[in-house]
């Protein structure tokens, strides 16, 4: 708060403001005319420059007295030059080229002009100071040489120049003054080369201790030259004055302050001046509230009782905004701006000008000659500046007394000269790093001294290097923390000024200060009260790179390259600071919930002692806080951050930081960034942060709108940063933070999260905030495509030292994201579980030393299964979902069976030991049959199941062994086995007398009587109780819960259940339950188990009956077509499965087109006429081909772009064609072909089209992202649909209509057509095919995904058509799936090497997903198409396997080539059997041999009827082709169709094709209907 100020005040203002007004006019005539002189001098410098090194050409040879005139010249031309450049205030640790610093200063333009003399620096060295021995000479060698090292490579001069240094150290030693002054200058640099310094240790030890005491000697010399108090006060800085002045007593503006502190309570007052001391960089009542004895400060800020009452006076400066701690903050800016201007008005008043306030400010006194005591003593301490780190000498410096040297040098009151005083604080600052000399400077009050030193000045940025090494040094920090006396009040007001008010280095020293301070909680404490995290946060929202205004092109290399280290550094101390609350809040937390529970009071730990974390203790703090700490959790720091708008500013660097490919630092400031937002991510509210959109600025520096998720799943993606693996697990660790919290009411939830995009017909009450916040994260990771990028990192196995954690982390993800319904119904369907892929990932870590690692992983993969599969999982199970979904059957299933066979297996297991009167009694009293009985051999006491099952093991150990060896794929145990564990579902009472028997066998252990070799036993043999202690029995009851809860053959228990059985007392297994176990494994291994099973025999093995319609065709070609008369409809059920499967899998090469006389031929796309009488082939340079099928004949050849042509699409009348092009202009265009071919519309955008579906009314293009919709008749676009904030950005994206002409399917994006709305976004898991709509309107297909437009859910998976292009048939039920050529060669050989299809195509019965064949080309294929009528295949493939040329041929389809027809290379098309594993080939291996005669056959008789046919006029096709008799052809050729409906026109002796079959339709399937309508 202002003070207020009497009359007398005011009236003596008004007139110091007149005289500060006359000041500012002089001073800006003082500065526009030292301008002009400058402009003036910097012509003349550069000619001074170029007359003396003239002279010096002339004179080379000439008396030394000259050489060392001119060399005396030019010493005093850069010194100076270097006083003018050090005017300008530089950065004093800016140790580059002045050049280079600013390209305008005159310094850096002598610097070039004189290097780029070779020979005169060549001389300077090798003969001036190395040769020569004229002490003159070598002294303004000497001078010369220090006066242009800042334009020199120091590190080649000393490092490879012999002799160099050793002399330099001679004249250190022994040399007059000032040579042995210029020699310490140099070897100041020398020393800050390492490898120099470690060559010359003994030189340094003696020369050392000569500097320091040639220091003490210049100090008590002049004691009134530089060391004097008198007229200081009135010549330093306003924080200077302030501070001198309070040695005299209390000023004027304490007792304003003291006036005022009676008018207001105390504790506003307090909090107000907190406030303006935090905001100023001059401020008053900074400099007031300081102690008048040493200058100390008094002003201590109170520390709190409590972390909760700390949160309490943050929450009341916070509230409504942060409105009313800014506003605080600007009146208090205002009141120091004030104080600013009057301490410039007094100084002016004072008569004291800007040259003479420039020694104390700046500092721009550079003489070397005449040598004044100030340039030498700043020489020797920039010389045992960087000395000062060794610990070698660090006895010689504290022997020497050097503390109290440092004392007098950092008082700038004593010293007037800021050079020295910066140069002595450097000093200190290498000094502070032994924690010796820092306990006794700071135990001395030097930390108190640092403080005083005025600010602004130059001396002021050194003091930011000592506070940064002070930090670093964690005792001598705990000591300063220690101070009562407002020591680190001071202490973090000084750093926050140099955030806001100091040079780079200074702001970049002051950041790390804090990165290294706040694990100090009484830091902390005062950061936040003086508003630090502002101030932080300003250092990158005023950042230039990242504002979209600005060009990064017009700055320049260095200043992109500050702008950078700022951004790395700020985040470094970001993150520190976020680490430090996240400790403290925990620890409230902690507290809170002890106390509520239990009472407890948890110790807090000490203000002044630092504490640091480590990632995982990081990682384990935001857990708990998001599953113990509220819903609504109130953070006050982020709070701030969030009120600030620094989460999207995060993120908007880590997408700038992404594209610093020349930045060293990129990594770590994206991975800095990264843990920032993690740990804001706690709140719930941070998290909704991600889910909108920020700008972020593309390659070409325009905004682009990026959903926050995004950004952090592309950098997790790992295709930024390649081999970094800290900067995926930060991005996954955010992601874990928003999508695993803990959720309460996943009912709720999972009906918000299953499709937002649509309005729901029954709106539900909206869950609770929490839960929304959850299940809108989990939306906002699905959309953004982040189920595929977790999956992707599955499968990582680089870099590999990193790879088990990354998969622990993206597994870890995929659990939280499958609460989700929608989620985990696409993820049950993919072959991460249909293929077990999951499975294979569990058993063997990427790395056998990160086991524990592997072993995270597999425990969430568990925990992922159990959520999708719904059912809990043992170890060892199969967790592939069908496999679950099997046993789940097999575990609901009743098991019974027959007690006569049991007690058959009694007797022959009790004649097998000898006990036959007991075996006799049975059979009496149990009236068994004696044809089923054995004789007394054991030999011959073979049960029809012997032959077929393997020995058992004991049963009586809960049947764990058994179930291990049911997984690992053995079979049940021989007939003795059987026996002994047969199943008892008998109820008589031979079962307890047995199991008495047991018990008394048990506790008396015998061995038995007639004891046989093993080798007699080659059915195996149980041990009972007598042979094995009954201790190692589990409990019967036990045992059935478990067969009740686990699924077939998933019996190793989990360390739960064993608990569960530990604690109760263990009980003998009954024989009923040994034989129900022992049937329940046969039934698992069933294919097909069903839960309803008549009786099971003991005798033979047991197998469920396969499903089977009662007139299910055969899969006998020959059959099949029999049983077409008797079984209509065609024949039996799945007769049209079986048929298509068939036909479909035969491809007979036909002919061959080349584009004209077949030398250089370079097809690119095909397409069948409407009459299909006509091929139309693109060009490799823009021509559009029409061949005559029948004749092969070229029939006409239009020009339509002038690039290669990427599309054709001809329009069912045939009166238009649609053709893309690959870059020329228009892109695409609609031909007209009604008599002539002329270009009806032009779509210059789009490099695809194609025609709607069910009316072609309207062509669909697609640019990109973007699809356009035209109307055919206007030509105008009449709708465009995109949507930024959906885009999936596949790369090879084509829009298309649905059958119904009402959705569009663009870039993965459903749209309704009529409302022009996204309906739907299929999830991504390829980044090339965006998919196609299948003929059936029901399913959408997306490379291998199958998805249902009904319910948007993924049907299913199809691995082979990974990257395949899909054509239907005409009818919809057969799919043709191919690998395109890729766009350019590099991505052609990448995708021969990991796909099988690069030169092949497939066939797929597209009702079921059925691979049905493979046919393999054995060249790259380009296109392909097929007709209406599925007679003919038209595929574009190279030519040869060494030839680039591409030619188009023809297969006919159904037609197996004949053996008599060779194995030319051209014609050899090697066909793989069918893919399915119930095809019909495999089923009947007759079937090939019927249907090869029929084909003979068939084929004899069309011969004979196509001789008589004539071949078609050229001029008719023609004619045809233009459209003209269009529906005359489809008349002729309806009417050669035969008597039967289904058949074919008999052309060219494929008539077999579909004459026999008949044509398919949708009654042809009625189980395929059922299933998949």
């Amino acid at each position: 708060m202002r003070p207020r100020r009497s009359p007398r005040q005011r009236a003596a203002t008004m007139s110091s403001q007149d005289e500060d007004l006359s000041a500012v006019l002089s001073a800006a005539w003082t500065a526009a005319l030292s301008a002009a002189m400058a402009v003036a001098m910097n012509g003349d410098a550069k000619a001074d420059l170029t007359k003396l090194l003239d002279e010096w050409e002339e004179t080379q040879q000439g008396t030394t007295e000259q050489l060392v005139s001119i060399l005396t010249k030019m010493s005093e031309l850069f010194e100076r030059e270097t006083e003018e450049y050090y005017k300008a205030d530089p950065d004093p640790f800016d140790d580059r080229h002045p050049g280079r610093a600013d390209p305008n200063c005159m310094l850096g333009q002598l610097l070039k002009m004189l290097l780029l003399n070779d020979d005169f620096t060549n001389a300077l060295l090798d003969t001036y100071i190395m040769s020569s021995r004229d002490v003159s000479l070598n002294t303004a060698a000497c001078r010369l040489l220090q006066n242009i090292v800042p334009g020199l490579d120091t590190a080649v001069i000393f490092e490879e120049k012999e002799g160099l240094v050793g002399k330099l150290f001679s004249w250190a030693r022994e040399a007059e003054r000032p040579l042995c002054v210029y020699a310490t200058g140099l070897l100041a640099r020398a020393m800050s080369h390492q490898e120099v310094a470690t060559r010359h240790k003994e030189d340094n030890a003696q020369l050392v201790s000569m500097m320091i005491k040639r220091l003490h000697e210049l100090q008590s010399a002049e004691p009134t030259s530089h060391f004097s108090p008198s007229h200081t006060a009135q010549n330093l800085p306003r924080d200077a004055q302030d501070e001198a002045a309070q040695t005299s007593g209390v000023t004027e503006k304490l007792q304003i302050q003291t006036e005022e502190e009676e008018e207001e309570a105390s504790e506003e007052k307090g909090r107000k001046e907190e406030n303006g001391e935090s905001s100023g960089s001059m401020s008053e009542a900074n400099s007031s509230a300081q102690q008048s004895s040493g200058g100390s400060s008094t002003s201590t800020l109170p520390l709190p009782s409590s972390p909760t009452s700390m949160e309490k006076e943050d929450t009341q400066g916070g509230e409504e905004g942060g409105g009313g701690k800014k506003l605080v903050g600007k009146e208090n800016e205002r009141t120091e701006e004030e104080a600013e201007m009057a301490g410039a008005s007094k100084l002016a008043g004072n008569s004291s000008s800007w040259s003479e306030m420039s020694s104390i400010l700046i500092g721009s006194d550079y003489r070397l000659s005449p040598l004044s005591p100030a340039m030498e003593q700043r020489l020797i301490l920039q010389y045992l500046t960087p000395l000062g780190d060794y610990k070698e000498l660090l006895a010689v410096f504290m022997k020497m007394d050097i503390r109290s040297l440092m004392m007098n040098y950092i008082d700038l009151r004593k010293t007037k000269n800021v050079q020295l005083t910066f140069d002595a604080l450097l000093c200190l600052a290498s000094l502070l790093l032994h924690k010796k000399f820092a306990s006794e400077f700071i135990a001395q009050g030097g930390v108190q001294k640092v403080l005083e030193i005025p600010r602004p000045s130059m001396a002021a940025t050194g003091v930011s290097l000592c506070l940064y090494y002070l930090a670093y040094n964690q005792d001598a920090m705990e000591r300063v923390c220690m101070f009562t006396d407002g020591v680190l009040s001071d202490m973090v007001s000084y750093a926050l000024w140099l955030l806001e008010s100091s040079h780079a280095s200074g702001i970049c020293h002051a950041t790390m200060f804090f990165s290294v301070s706040f694990s100090f909680r009484v830091v902390l404490q005062l950061f936040d009260q003086l508003d630090g995290l502002r101030r932080l946060v300003n250092l990158i929202s005023t950042l230039e790179i990242l504002n979209t205004e600005n060009e990064v092109s017009a700055m320049s290399d260095d200043h992109v390259f500050s702008s950078r280290q700022t951004a790395k550094h700020t985040c470094m101390a970001l993150r520190r600071y976020f680490e430090a609350h996240l400790a403290v809040k925990t620890e409230q937390v902690k507290q809170s919930l002890h106390s509520s529970e239990s009472g407890t009071i948890i110790p807090q730990q000490q203000f002044y002692k630092a504490y640091t974390y480590t990632r995982e203790q990081i990682i384990e703090m935001m857990e708990f806080l998001i599953e113990c700490g509220p819903p609504q959790l109130h953070w006050e720091p982020v709070e701030v951050f969030y009120k600030l708008s620094c989460v999207p500013l995060m993120l908007q660097l880590i997408s700038a930081a992404c594209d610093w490919t020349t930045y060293y630092g990129r990594s770590e400031t994206v991975r800095y960034a990264l843990d920032i937002v993690a740990i804001l991510t706690v709140v719930p509210k941070v998290q909704l942060l991600l889910a909108d959109t920020v700008d972020v600025i593309d390659e070409n520096r325009s905004l682009v709108p990026t959903v926050g998720m995004s950004i952090i799943l592309g950098v997790a993606e790992g295709e930024v940063f390649p081999n970094d693996a800290e900067i995926q697990k930060s991005a996954l660790q955010v992601i874990i933070n928003c999508v695993c919290a803990p959720d309460q009411s996943l009912n709720s939830v999972s009906a918000f999260a299953v499709a937002p995009l649509r309005y729901p017909l029954h709106p539900q009450p909206p869950p609770a905030t929490h839960n929304r916040v959850l299940a809108h994260m989990w939306k906002v990771v699905q959309n953004n495509n982040g189920i595929k990028m977790l999956l992707s990192l599955l499968s990582v196995k680089v870099p590999i030292t990193d790879a088990d954690l990354i998969r622990a982390l993206a597994c870890k993800a995929l659990v939280g994201l499958s609460r989700s319904s929608a989620i985990k119904q696409i993820i049950s369907k993919l072959p991460l579980f249909t293929s077990s892929h999951i499975q294979q990932l569990m058993k063997e870590p990427v790395l056998q030393d990160k086991r524990s690692e592997h072993v995270r992983f597999c425990r969430y993969a568990i925990k992922l299964t159990e959520r999708v599969s719904g059912k809990p999982l043992i170890m060892g199970a199969d967790v592939s979902l069908a496999r679950l979904q099997k046993a789940n059957v097999v575990a609901q299933t009743r098991i019974s069976f027959s007690e006569k066979e049991l007690l058959i297996l009694i007797r022959n297991h009790l004649v097998a030991k000898g006990l036959h009167d007991t075996a006799n009694t049975l059979v009496k009293e149990a009236n068994l049959p004696a044809a089923s009985l054995c004789p007394s051999a054991v030999s011959s006491c073979v049960t029809p199941t012997s032959s077929t099952f393997k020995p058992r093991t004991c049963r009586l150990s809960s049947g764990n062994a058994a179930r291990v060896a049911a997984h690992l794929g053995s079979s049940p145990a021989s007939s003795g086995n059987s026996a002994a564990a047969g199943p008892s579902a008998s109820r008589s009472p031979a079962i307890p007398h047995l199991s008495g028997s047991w018990a008394s066998a048990s506790a008396v252990p015998t061995t038995p009587p007639h004891p046989s070799p093993q080798s007699s036993h080659p059915v195996g043999r149980i041990l009972f109780s007598r042979e094995r202690p009954a201790t190692s029995c589990n409990s019967g009851k036990k045992l059935r819960a478990l067969k009740q809860k686990s699924d077939s053959g998933t019996f190793i228990q989990t360390p739960a259940m064993k608990k569960q059985l530990e604690s109760h007392l263990p009980s003998l297994p009954t024989l009923d339950n040994i034989i129900t176990e022992y049937l329940r494994e046969q039934h698992a291994r069933c294919p097909n188990p069903v839960t309803t099973c008549p009786p099971f025999s003991l005798f033979a093995p047991h197998c469920c009956p396969e499903s089977k319609q009662r007139r299910q065709a055969s899969p006998n070609f020959t059959t099949r077509l029999g049983n077409r008369v008797l079984y209509p409809k065609y024949g039996g059920a799945g007769r049209g499965s079986l048929d298509r499967h068939l036909i479909f899998s035969r491809f007979r090469p036909m002919s061959v087109f080349h584009e004209g006389d077949g030398s250089d031929s370079s097809f690119t796309c095909c397409a069948f006429s409407a009459c299909e009488n006509f091929l139309m082939l693109g060009t490799f340079s823009g021509h559009v081909k029409v061949y005559n099928i029948s004749s092969g004949e070229e029939e006409a050849n239009y020009t339509c772009h002038g690039s290669a042509i990427t599309h054709i699409e001809p329009s069912r009348d045939g009166n238009l064609v649609l053709t893309s092009g690959s870059w020329s202009v228009p892109l695409s265009a609609l031909w007209s072909m009604n008599s002539v071919f002329s270009m009806k519309n032009s779509f210059g955008d789009d490099n695809y089209v194609e025609f709607s579906k069910l009316s072609q009314d309207r062509v669909i293009g697609t640019k990109d992202q973007i699809a356009h919709i035209y109307d055919i008749q206007t030509g105008q676009k009449v709708l465009t649909l995109n949507d930024p904030a959906l885009a999936n950005k596949y790369k090879r994206n084509c829009a298309t209509f649905s059958p119904t002409d009402v959705l569009v399917l663009n870039d993965g994006v459903l749209w309704d057509v009529r409302l022009s709305r996204a309906i739907h976004k299929f999830d991504k898991f390829n980044m090339n095919l965006s998919g196609v709509f299948h003929p059936n309107s029901l399913e959408v297909i997306i490379n291998t995904e199958i998805w249902d437009l009904r319910t948007f859910h993924l049907l299913h998976t199809v691995p082979a058509l990974d990257q395949c292009r899909v054509v239907f048939n005409s009818n919809g039920t057969i799919m043709y799936g191919a690998m395109l050529q890729a766009d350019d060669e590099h991505d052609a050989m990448e995708q021969q090497v990991t796909s099988p299809f690069g030169s092949s195509f497939r066939t797929f019965d597209a009702t079921d997903y059925k691979p049905i064949a493979t046919l393999d080309v054995k060249r790259n294929i380009f296109d392909l198409c097929t007709d209406t009528k599925d007679y003919y295949l038209a595929v574009i493939e190279n030519q040869d396997t060494m030839s680039m040329d591409t030619v188009c041929r023809l297969y006919e389809v159904g037609r197996q080539k004949l053996a008599e027809e060779g194995d030319d290379d051209d014609q050899d098309e090697d066909q793989e059997d069918d893919d399915s594993s119930d095809t019909d080939d495999d089923d009947d291996d007759d079937e090939d041999i019927d249907t090869d005669a029929l084909i003979d056959e068939l084929v004899n008789d069309d011969d004979q009827e196509n001789q008589e046919q004539a071949d078609t006029p050229a001029d008719d096709a023609i004619e045809a082709l233009l459209g003209s008799s269009g529906d005359d052809e489809n008349i002729s050729d309806d009417e050669n169709i035969s008597d039967d409906e289904y058949g074919y026109p008999e052309q060219d002796g494929s008539s077999f094709n579909m004459s026999w079959f008949g044509e398919e339709s949708d009654d042809d399937d009625d189980d395929d209907a059922d299933v998949f309508g």
